[in-house]
C-alpha cells in the first residue's frame, strides 16, 4: 500500500473513533483498528502509530464532540 499523509483533522478523528471504540461497547466493532484503517487505505500499523504517538505525536489531543 502506498504511504498516505494524514491532515490533522484525519488524525484528530481517528484518535476520536478509537475514544469511541474504547468507551461505547456498542461501537466497538464499527470503530476497530482494523476498520478505521479501511476507512483511510491504510494497514492497521499505521493507526497503531498514530494512536502511541509514534507517528504525528506533535498534533495536539482535542476533546471529541459527539457526533451521532
Amino acid at each position: 500500500m502506498p504511504t498516505r499523509k494524514f491532515t490533522e483533522q484525519d488524525i484528530k478523528e481517528i484518535r476520536c473513533m478509537h475514544r469511541k471504540h474504547v468507551h461505547y461497547a456498542g461501537l466497538a466493532d464499527v470503530y476497530k483498528v482494523a476498520n478505521i484503517a479501511s476507512k483511510y487505505g491504510v494497514r492497521p500499523n499505521a493507526i497503531y502509530d498514530i494512536l502511541s504517538g509514534v507517528s504525528y505525536g506533535y498534533v495536539p489531543m482535542d476533546y471529541c464532540a459527539e457526533q451521532e
